[in-house]
């Protein structure tokens, strides 16, 4: 893209995850997600830059830092909550998420990929240097010892000025919370969503909750999760549905 004038886009497959083609893209340690076709209870393809709720992951990222789009680096985290070997599918370039509250995962090895158009980048964690990576195809990769608290990137230019930073957090005291999207009115639809984070958004990735949703003036046409396989999610009109919380794994 950088060398040749004449390439004006670029194609993903896909900017939106979706139902069917169970498993497509998943990086996980599940024994059945080691085949190309998964079987049930696999529901989602997990090959979106957004996961099927409109949730941006590494993949978004990656083609913002690849097009210049972000003036600040953006930090997502690979999922510390599995054990045993990844299995990789070529659908996808990465699995990592934007969140550092993975609660319970106290020393393990964090493997941290920060998204950025910088020359390169520093990581502080809890305002200690972790080091510095210089950016490579629009990324650069980390590797530190997991603790709660603030995960900080700075971008660097050529001459290791400050162009840019962000950070991300632990989630202190997570809580249900629920959040209207668009106040509906008669014969409108109204869109929640409902997350398990702390007073200040933080999400938290590794707290499992199995909650009952009943709607009151209104009627319920849908209830659904970002997780890859799970029987608990249900998404078809009716009352107290139950919904499994979980992250993908």
């Amino acid at each position: 893209m950088k060398r040749l004038p004449n390439v004006i886009g670029d194609f993903m497959w896909t900017a939106w995850d979706y139902l069917g083609e169970a498993g497509l893209g998943a990086w996980t340690c599940e024994p059945d997600g080691r085949s190309f076709d998964k079987p049930y209870p696999w529901l989602l393809a997990d090959t979106g830059a957004f996961d099927i709720l409109g949730n941006p992951n590494g993949e978004l990222f990656l083609a913002r830092a690849a097009w210049g789009l972000d003036a600040q680096p953006q930090i997502c985290v690979r999922p510390l909550n599995r054990t045993g070997r990844v299995a990789r599918n070529r659908w996808r370039s990465t699995d990592a998420l934007p969140s550092w509250g993975w609660k319970g995962c106290e020393d393990r090895t964090a493997h941290v990929e920060v998204y950025s158009s910088a020359e390169s980048v520093a990581l502080l964690l809890n305002g200690e240097p972790v080091g510095t990576r210089r950016v490579c195809s629009g990324v650069a990769r980390f590797e530190c010892e997991y603790q709660p608290g603030t995960v900080t990137a700075v971008a660097l230019d050529g001459s290791g000025r400050e162009v840019g930073r962000s950070s991300i957090a632990s989630a202190d005291a997570a809580r249900l919370s629920a959040t209207v999207q668009d106040h509906a009115g008669p014969g409108r639809l109204a869109f929640v969503s409902i997350d398990l984070a702390d007073a200040d958004g933080n999400i938290e990735s590794n707290a499992d909750a199995r909650i009952e949703v009943d709607v009151e003036g209104g009627v319920l046409l849908g209830l659904g999760s970002a997780r890859l396989r799970s029987e608990g999610c249900s998404s078809h009109t009716g009352a107290r549905p139950t919904l499994d919380m979980r992250l993908p794994s």
